[in-house]
Formats: structure tokens, sequence, C-alpha cells
């Protein structure tokens, strides 16, 4: 199949809320969430090229696996561009439907590889992006936080990027770990949730908001997900455990992943500590970075042709 050498190379953020609310509003554009979560590395690659020749679309590759059926947010994404005009390997190290945001980094990571070949700006592809995760009915302010944010990040207003605003906090540790519990989409998540939802998030963000921070959001996202059912009973007793010796600053869970902060200092100790806990109850645990920002584009010369990416 012809086609030309990588000409970008995008890279986006995952993010791992801990707290949010959703805000609906009359367009897909205006609506969106607010709350707070991380922002990790390594997150979603994406190598774009040229299709001239044919073959427009995106491969992507989730935990080393292809997937064979495109996820329902680049439908949507597409649909919205008028259908593909370039070719885009898209690769994300965890897995889709966990609780990483992965269809978000998906979706960004495409339309912003769209946007450089089309001659679009940036914060129109990410809001394109935007109106398919809600459309999929997969996210509701994971592409603002990834295209705005760095760290912890607290969003404060709505929407997509252009309409929506956050705040961005430090994170001072090396290293951030995740432990997989299995599969949980969106729609799950929300029919579960209900309308206990508002209930149980509104109070913890209005703390936040008053008193904003790591250790504030660790505390409130922490009580979020024993309330709303994402942490099993032995998952918090044992993070909790390891916060009482001093490994941890704090834990929370989103859907089926758990996410844990060291203390400063402790990261080697609280790293075996989490691998052996995965190991006693068989789950996945993944090594993270605090993203030190947002989506990057960049251009990729030396990159290998397109077609060897089939």
């Amino acid at each position: 199949m012809a086609g030309s050498g990588c000409l970008y190379r995008v890279r986006v953020p995952l993010h791992v809320t801990g707290l949010w609310l959703p805000v609906w509003r009359p367009s897909r554009r205006e609506t969106g969430s607010l709350g707070a979560g991380l922002l990790l590395e390594p997150g979603a690659v994406a190598r774009v090229a040229s299709c001239s020749g044919g073959g427009c679309g995106a491969l992507v590759v989730a935990a080393g696996a292809r997937l064979e059926e495109q996820p329902s947010v680049l439908r949507e994404l597409y649909r919205l561009l008028g259908g593909p005009r370039a070719r885009v390997l898209v690769e994300i190290p965890v897995p889709l439907a966990v609780g990483y945001a992965g269809s978000a980094a998906l979706a960004l990571a495409v339309a912003a590889g769209e946007a450089a070949v089309r001659g679009m700006s940036l914060e129109e592809a990410a809001a394109l992006a935007h109106e398919a995760e809600v459309a999929a009915g997969t996210g509701l302010g994971d592409v603002a936080a990834m295209f705005l944010g760095r760290g912890l990040e607290v969003r404060l207003a709505p929407g997509a990027p252009g309409l929506a605003r956050l705040a961005s906090y430090p994170v001072p540790v090396a290293s951030v770990y995740s432990l997989e519990l299995g599969r949980m989409t969106t729609d799950e998540m929300h029919r579960g949730l209900g309308e206990r939802l508002h209930v149980l998030a509104a109070p913890r963000l209005a703390r936040l908001a008053r008193s904003p921070g790591l250790e504030r959001f660790l505390e409130e996202a922490r009580g979020f997900s024993i309330e709303a059912g994402f942490a099993p009973g032995w998952l918090a007793e044992e993070l909790d455990a390891l916060r009482e010796r001093g490994l941890l600053l704090g834990w929370y869970a989103k859907k089926k992943v758990a996410v844990a902060v060291p203390r400063p200092g402790r990261e080697r100790e609280a790293w075996r500590a989490i691998e052996s806990l995965a190991a006693g109850h068989g789950l996945a645990a993944r090594l993270h970075r605090p993203a030190p920002g947002p989506l990057t584009l960049e251009p990729c010369p030396g990159e290998p042709g397109a077609e060897a990416w089939h």
C-alpha cells in the first residue's frame, strides 16, 4: 500500500480521574464535567502519515494487542471530521475500558494527527475529540484534562477545549503506580452510580476547591472510591495499610483501576509493596510517571514509512 513516512508524532498522557460531576448542556461541545484527576505517562503515542495513495484511517494497538474493531469514539470522530485524511498508528500501553481514559487519548491523538495534515487548529481538533467522546458515551472531561493539564488537574468549568477551564498542581514524586482489577465501560460505571454520583462527589469537590492540592485530592478521591464501590474492601484495607506504614501519600480507584501515589523518598519500597500486593491477588501492576505537560505534536523525521506499520 502506497504511503509516505511518518510526518508527525503525537503524545497524549493518560488520565485517571478521581472525582467528577457530569454537566449536561444543550450541545456536546458545552457538555462536560467538573472534577479532578492525575495525568500520567507513558500515554498514547501516534505516528501520522499522509494517505494520498489510499489507506486512510487509524490502526490502534492497546497493551500490545492490535484492535480488530475500531473503537466507537473513533467512529464518532471520523463522522465529525467527514472521514479520515491521514493514516494514524496509535499505540497505547494500557488496555481500554479499565479507567485510564484510553478512549479519550485515542480520540485526541487521532484528532491532533488529522489537524496537522489538514491545517486545522489543535484546539478545534481537541474540541471535536471531546464531542466524539460525549457522542460515544465514553467520557466527559478527559479530553480537556489531556489537552490543558499536567500533574494533578482540577476542572473548574465544563466543556470542550476552548470552553473548559482547569488548574494544575504539582505531583512531587518520580513514580505513580496502578493496579488493574478488571474491565468496566463508562456506561456500566454510570449505570451503577446513577443519581448517587452527585450526592457522593459534590461535597468532596467543594472541599477540594477550598484547599486544592495533591494530598487533599488523594483524601477526597479515596473516600469517593470507597463510597462509589470502586475499591473492594480488601483492596482499601491493604492500600490503607501501606499508607499507614508511610509508603504511600494516598490512593484512589476509578472503574477498574486503582492508583497509588508513593511518599517522596520511598518510591522503591512502595513499588515493591505494590508488586507484592498485585502478585498476591493475580493483578497487573503498572509503573507510571506524573505527566509534566499536556498533549504534544512534533515532526518525526527518520521514522519508518507508513507502509511498515501494517
